[in-house]
């Protein structure tokens, strides 16, 4: 390498405390311990990003984007995934493969913990407390037609996540988020009847009739049009 370059390179370096010159001799360097270094440039990466927020915490907050967003990071699908949970005020439906359902368990509860109302079809057995859950008949031969892994997350009708990952979780296959009203309605609805149908599949197919009629009852405020709850005044807004 041209010898002037190396001098640049470890000038650089000697300022940014990566190297150490010795006092009496110009063209003598000893590297620093690599944890030394490492620690410093956390230290230095974490004031940044505290900084950085701080100032960004001033600016005014954004209006609503009604816009469609594609996710294609797995990290980021899961980060929009568990604040779409811990922003839910009052209503969030979910529909969540078993692969899916350790990955939003801890914010699931959560909200049903805080009185959200919060109803999530599964397809294998799963504990998740104050969560109402509806177990689909035969759910291991449903997800296990196709090698991947898929869920949907609706909440309050204003905002929506759904996603599409490989068996190992490693890739986004497809996702989208918005806050779409008529999406959200559309989404909310969908979810809203799949629920409703499931169970009451299972309890006429045990010639149920009083249990059906309890389903029918208990899910009644959750019809946007007909109810005119708060799904449906977002979407009326």
């Amino acid at each position: 390498k041209v010898v002037a370059n190396v001098y640049k390179a470890l000038e650089s370096l000697h300022q940014k405390g990566a190297v150490l010159q010795l006092q009496q001799d110009q063209k003598r360097y000893a590297a620093v311990p690599w944890r030394q270094l490492l620690d410093h440039e956390q230290r230095k990466f974490s004031q940044t990003l505290s900084e950085l927020a701080t100032e960004l915490e001033s600016l005014p907050a954004p209006d609503a984007q009604e816009g469609v967003y594609q996710l294609k990071n797995p990290d980021q699908l899961l980060y929009d995934s568990r604040q779409l949970c811990r922003d839910a005020q009052g209503l969030l439906l979910a529909d969540l493969q078993p692969a899916a359902v350790p990955l939003l368990a801890e914010e699931l509860v959560a909200a049903a913990s805080r009185g959200v109302e919060v109803r999530v079809k599964i397809y294998e057995p799963a504990e998740l407390p104050g969560v109402h859950l509806t177990l689909r008949a035969n759910g291991r031969e449903v997800y296990g037609k196709t090698a991947d892994v898929s869920f949907k997350l609706v909440a309050d009708g204003n905002n929506f996540v759904i996603g599409l990952l490989s068996a190992d979780l490693s890739r986004v296959i497809q996702a989208f988020k918005s806050r779409s009203a008529l999406l959200n309605m559309s989404l909310f609805c969908g979810l809203t009847y799949e629920l409703i149908l499931t169970e009451l599949k299972q309890s006429l197919a045990q010639n149920d009739l009083a249990r059906s009629q309890q389903i029918l009852a208990d899910t009644a405020h959750l019809h946007p049009f007909s109810t005119e709850n708060q799904v449906f005044n977002q979407f009326n807004q």
